[in-house]
């Protein structure tokens, strides 16, 4: 069990609570619970109950399916910083829709139900976040099923590793870099093999659209691949980021 005071610290960095002093939140933070887990360890099963949300102190975990072939299909990566957990916490049903997985060694901060919904009812701000969260994710699952039926690999792999670059710590304009990922784990969240992504990855850095850097993937136009990638719809905003 993390400090209060470390876990204070934890979830300032949230882009759920960022606007709450040190003040606001040593409260919630006296109610919350951490948990380390290791690589491949998982931290929830599809269908488990969603009583909680979860603010990743530190690490990397992912929310994936595996389908009857036995093929996994990552949804989203969270890293340090980000939340996860809202889909099961504000629906009906209350049950987790996938397993989530330690990517590398993770701890993670506990927001029980019980203590999170009455102090989100004293900051209403938390809730108008996590309704930004919500849709603009909803947004962009809208625009990956679009882009599935009507696009080239090319453009879902660019569509990919650009919200990639918004949820990085290093987002900066007109310097658009992803978090480190490997080429699994991209093909994964896209329905292809890692040998197609791979293939299409090259062929990009060939033709001056991106390069890679230390385990990264960096746009070299990020404006002129936004504008390219976006002619049919316009591109959501990542309201959730990592954080260093």
């Amino acid at each position: 069990m993390r400090p209060v005071e470390d876990v204070v610290k934890g979830l300032a960095r949230s882009y759920l609570f960022e606007n709450l002093t040190a003040e606001d939140l040593r409260p919630l933070a006296a109610t919350a619970t951490t948990r380390t887990i290791v690589r491949g360890e998982f931290l929830a099963h599809l269908g488990d109950p969603a009583e909680e949300i979860w603010v990743v102190l530190s690490g990397e975990v992912k929310g994936s399916v595996v389908d009857t072939g036995g093929f996994e299909v990552v949804h989203a990566i969270h890293g340090t910083g980000m939340t996860l957990g809202e889909p099961g916490y504000f629906a009906v049903e209350r049950n987790r829709i996938m397993d989530i997985i330690a990517v590398e060694p993770t701890t993670l901060i506990r927001l029980d139900r019980r203590y999170l919904a009455p102090f989100m009812d004293q900051y209403s701000s938390i809730k108008d976040r996590a309704l930004e969260a919500l849709a603009s994710g909803s947004r962009w699952q809208t625009t990956r099923i679009s882009s599935a039926a009507r696009r080239p690999l090319t453009d879902r792999l660019i569509l990919k590793l650009l919200e990639l670059v918004d949820s990085s710590p290093e987002r900066s304009a007109g310097h658009g870099a992803t978090p480190k990922i490997s080429q699994s784990t991209l093909a994964a969240m896209i329905g292809v093999t890692r040998e197609n992504v791979n293939r299409t990855l090259s062929a990009l850095a060939i033709d001056g659209v991106i390069r890679q850097e230390g385990g990264r993937y960096v746009f070299v136009d990020e404006d002129r691949a936004r504008r390219e990638i976006s002619r049919d719809w316009p591109l959501p905003t990542l309201r959730d980021r990592r954080v260093e």
